[in-house]
């Protein structure tokens, strides 16, 4: 017998915001079920904040529904502040800087009428499952990096203990290891605390650690779906052959490109190419032959696992029009 899945905790459907006289959003249809991690990917004016503030309900959709934790954001708004957590882009909107990790939480916690033993409770669990020690836990926000303070912030929307938490952006500003550090933080608590997510971000890195990603262009959702099922929806059903030269020129990708049973090629370092056929475990002796026909002699062929960065950069994304102007 087929498992029931989890309820969905975020539903917009043929949801379109409008801002003046300028459609943002344009009928967006998506969801995220509890104790998923939601990515909602995009570059700048792509929607992404707009998204957000209709997640928060400070905008609520002029057509179309959008309901968050059961909650409809056109009637509900009150409902909705007590069932979200939200992490701001930066910390200093989110946080008093004199005051140490506990007394922020204290601080907004007693804005949930949370008696004081149990904030301090509350704190103490999250912040060691985001890797503060007792030391840690009493210093300033000031003297604190940037990762900590990001850290902070996260618990400060945690303290309620909403079954939904909202992030903007939270790798802005973060070097390599520490987004990644940051990210399996958030693993962390989702499994510990079974709180459902949502990742506002541009990065794409972020997707690896979600379940389920929304990909917004100009208003309208161009993908989305489950990383690794959008994955597998490439040519070699997420695998690929990286194929490495000694030099790597624009004949040689076009000479690969022209192979007839080449689906797609990308660069994937300075003297690679991931080359994308039916296959490819099967297809390997026969893409070795063609090179050598060709003239074109790797130094090393191997089948590699594709990412979802492949994906973005494979697919054949369809021009969008500039958001309608509403025509009164």
């Amino acid at each position: 017998m087929t498992a029931e899945k989890p309820p969905k905790i975020i539903e917009f459907d043929q949801a379109s915001v409008r801002i003046g006289r300028v459609n943002i959003l344009r009928d967006i249809t998506f969801y995220t079920r509890e104790r998923e991690i939601l990515g909602v990917i995009g570059a700048s004016g792509s929607g992404k904040t707009t998204c957000l503030r209709v997640m928060t309900a400070q905008l609520k959709p002029h057509r179309g529904v959008a309901r968050i934790a059961g909650y409809d954001v056109k009637r509900d708004a009150a409902a909705i502040h007590y069932a979200t957590g939200y992490v701001p882009q930066h910390e200093d909107e989110s946080l008093y800087f004199p005051f140490s990790a506990l007394e922020n939480a204290h601080f907004f916690g007693r804005m949930y009428a949370i008696t004081g033993r149990e904030i301090q409770r509350r704190a103490s669990e999250i912040l060691d499952i985001l890797g503060f020690d007792e030391d840690l836990m009493h210093k300033p926000v000031k003297f604190l990096s940037g990762g900590e303070r990001k850290r902070v912030s996260i618990c400060v929307g945690l303290i309620h203990q909403p079954p939904l938490l909202l992030l903007d952006e939270p790798t802005t500003g973060l070097d390599a290891h520490l987004r990644h550090e940051l990210l399996n933080y958030l693993k962390q608590l989702n499994y510990h605390f079974g709180t459902s997510m949502v990742l506002i971000s541009h990065d794409l890195e972020v997707v690896e650690y979600c379940s389920r990603v929304v990909l917004l262009e100009k208003g309208t959702i161009s993908l989305q779906g489950h990383p690794d099922e959008l994955i597998r929806s490439l040519t070699g059903k997420g695998e690929a052959i990286e194929v490495t030269f000694d030099r790597l020129t624009e004949e040689t990708i076009q000479q690969v490109s022209d192979i007839p049973f080449v689906e797609t090629t990308i660069r994937s370092g300075r003297g690679s190419l991931k080359v994308f056929v039916d296959e490819p475990h099967a297809q390997l002796p026969n893409l070795l032959k063609a090179l050598r026909e060709r003239n074109q002699l790797p130094t090393e062929l191997s089948v590699v696992e594709a990412s979802f960065y492949d994906f973005f950069r494979t697919k054949s994304w369809s021009e969008q029009e500039e958001p309608d102007e509403v025509i009164a």
